[in-house]
């Protein structure tokens, strides 16, 4: 068996806590066995801001099984078993851009598509750190307004990831409820173009 199969082998068998659609634990299984049980995985998302407000978005590296070459967050990944959101977004963080940074919860979202049927957190920092991308999980990486990055997702909506997508969507009504309750959250600044 060529190592190519022997990861995908380890990357299939890999056991994870199964939740129910309240984020409810239910058992320990593989992503297969999600999909099977309509059960969902937990991953999470990390969006790092910039000193001038704006997102860090991360090009996946090529030889990724799911979502290779397109768009995603700054950082994420699968909760380990028994791993809480939060210790699973901090571990994401410094295996993939090499640095630690205080992370705020902004809440969940379910992503269930063809590839995955997973309970998601989104997780707000500062890249305010120097960045070492992991090049076996990021291809390139750069920063973009609030504003610059809904142009891109609305004429190039197939260079992002479908969880990506979520991730986006679901910031956009925590922000917007949050101002009209006038509450404050960490966001980034909307540009003037």
């Amino acid at each position: 068996m060529d190592s190519r199969k022997r990861k995908r082998k380890a990357y299939i068998a890999k056991k994870y806590d199964l939740v129910n659609d309240k984020d409810e634990l239910v058992c320990v299984g593989t992503k297969q066995d999600a999909k099977k049980l309509k059960l969902f995985t937990r991953s999470v998302h990390i969006w790092l801001i910039n000193k001038q407000g704006k997102i860090m978005i991360c090009r996946r590296s090529a030889n990724m099984k799911s979502y290779a070459n397109q768009i995603t967050s700054s950082a994420g990944g699968h909760v380990e078993q028994r791993e809480s959101y939060k210790n699973a977004a901090m571990r994401e963080l410094k295996e993939e851009l090499g640095f630690r940074s205080s992370l705020k919860d902004l809440g969940k979202f379910k992503v269930v598509s063809s590839k995955e049927r997973a309970m998601h957190h989104l997780f707000f920092g500062k890249a305010n750190k120097k960045i070492f991308a992991d090049p076996n999980e990021i291809s390139a990486y750069s920063f973009l307004s609030f504003t610059e990055l809904s142009r891109d997702i609305a004429l190039h909506p197939r260079r992002y990831c479908k969880p990506f997508h979520k991730a986006f969507n679901f910031y956009s009504t925590v922000t917007l409820l949050a101002k009209l309750r006038g509450l404050s959250i960490s966001q980034p600044r909307r540009s003037a173009t």
